[in-house]
């Protein structure tokens, strides 16, 4: 069997040799790589690579030819603490891992990619023009997006319970839930939020803690296509519904919004979501969002890991 993939531990100064074409897997982390140490004529000719480790090098820019790899979809550069600028990326990505990046200043416009649905960005580059400029693209296609990044100032009231009154025509004029969740740690931790059917009205269940001390914001976009499976998720009886974070971790706050999407479904039956779309392979053993559905006690849970 061919190489499918290349790993270098860092612990000695590696002159990069000629890559396989057929490669798959790259793994140049820690392996103390500047500007210009990366040939361009190398990563042109990596016709198949679809996951590229650069994080912990020294460089403070993209190596050139980055940008042509045609099948790139997930790029790690996080603790690239030289790094400036994100420049172009290949328009094939769809997974970008740029945390703990001190010197990143300037990130292009990502609603640019297409296929991009998970990030993770330093403070300094998350701003709302970024977030809705990627939702806006992802809620038009009926993907989940979810994206990571350090909280500055919380605007909106995190709880552990939040219920949710329907209008009347949700189904129509929305197109999908904004999860919010605020944690004190980035670390690889899945969050379970359970959904129930409910017959009261709005209720929040109060979070009273300092927001200072929360330091990592993950904001998830679940489109009702995806709900579509759950059999009192209808535009006709369903009014309210509940979101619970389903673990005893009082440090976790959770906040839902509808969001409206230029993507309007008339009927939730008539267009089934292409999870092909979002390339999920970041863990060998599980995807980022998990949906499933508790016929005993009618509640669905979403299981979402995102660090």
């Amino acid at each position: 069997m061919g190489l499918q993939s290349f790993h270098h531990d860092g612990s000695v100064s590696l002159k990069l040799p000629q890559f396989p074409r057929f490669l798959r897997k790259l793994d140049l982390s820690l392996c103390n790589l500047g500007d210009g140490d990366i040939p361009s004529n190398i990563l042109c000719e990596l016709l198949n690579l679809q996951q590229l480790d650069l994080s912990g090098n020294n460089f403070s820019r993209l190596p050139s030819g980055l940008s042509q790899i045609p099948c790139l979809k997930y790029l790690d550069l996080s603790c690239c603490e030289s790094l400036v600028e994100l420049s172009d990326l290949p328009s094939s990505i769809a997974i970008l891992r740029a945390k703990d990046c001190p010197s990143l200043e300037i990130v292009r416009d990502l609603s640019n990619y297409k296929w991009l649905w998970k990030v993770s960005l330093p403070e300094r580059t998350t701003n709302k023009r970024v977030l809705l400029s990627m939702l806006e693209e992802n809620a038009v296609k009926d993907r989940f997006m979810s994206v990571v990044s350090p909280n500055v100032r919380p605007s909106s009231i995190y709880t552990k319970l939040v219920t949710l009154q329907l209008p009347h025509n949700w189904y129509s004029d929305f197109s999908g839930f904004l999860l919010s969740v605020l944690s004190r740690d980035c670390n690889y931790q899945r969050y379970q939020i359970v959904i129930n059917q409910e017959k009261s009205t709005d209720h929040h269940e109060e979070f009273g803690e300092d927001w200072g001390k929360y330091d990592y914001e993950r904001v998830g976009y679940v489109p009702f296509s995806s709900l579509r499976h759950i059999p009192w998720f209808k535009p006709t009886y369903t009014q309210n519904i509940s979101f619970q974070i389903a673990d005893d971790d009082t440090s976790t706050g959770l906040n839902v919004e509808l969001f409206r999407g230029k993507s309007k479904i008339g009927d939730l039956n008539e267009r089934p979501i292409n999870y092909s779309e979002c390339w999920d392979e970041e863990y060998e053993d599980n995807k980022t969002f998990e949906i499933t559905y508790d016929s005993l006690f009618s509640k669905i849970q979403i299981s979402w890991k995102h660090g």
